[in-house]
């Protein structure tokens, strides 16, 4: 019974590194989220509108933290040329936890964006961000989900 009792606890140990590290992939989940993160950035810092939307899947979701959710490429291109109309740049992507799974990868990262104010000072408003990437037919990865809260 004493040797049940200490394998059970080195059996959950191997069967949670197992679930999380998805040796089954042929991918790096981190270089996946490396790469949408400077992609993104880029085409937002330039507010390359199309090469922005085309970061996400046809019919993507998007909740940009004020309870409501955007649906598909279209509303999302006018939610972020709406920024791009108010001056927001410099937008910053710093992730916290990756996820993985058969694929698929998530983030939990934080986010930062510079405006210029009426008084021509910068001001930087920030938060939390969850982003969901799916590999498509192709094998390319896109946004399928987007979420983000902001500080105050």
């Amino acid at each position: 019974m004493k040797f049940l009792n200490r394998l059970l606890p080195l059996s959950l140990l191997i069967l949670a590194v197992s679930a999380c590290s998805n040796p089954g992939a042929d991918y790096d989940a981190q270089e996946v989220i490396n790469s949408a993160n400077e992609q993104w950035n880029a085409a937002f810092n330039d507010k390359d509108l199309d090469a922005l939307t085309e970061l996400y899947a046809s019919q993507a979701t998007l909740s940009p933290g004020d309870g409501n959710v955007l649906n598909g490429q279209q509303e999302i291109a006018a939610l972020f040329q709406g920024f791009f109309d108010n001056g927001l740049h410099n937008h910053n992507i710093t992730t916290i936890a990756t996820y993985s799974s058969a694929g698929q990868v998530s983030q939990l990262a934080n986010w930062s964006a510079d405006v210029e104010g009426e008084n021509g000072e910068t001001m930087t408003f920030n938060g939390v961000l969850m982003t969901v990437l799916q590999q498509n037919d192709q094998d390319e990865w896109e946004i399928v989900s987007h979420i983000w809260n902001m500080a105050e």
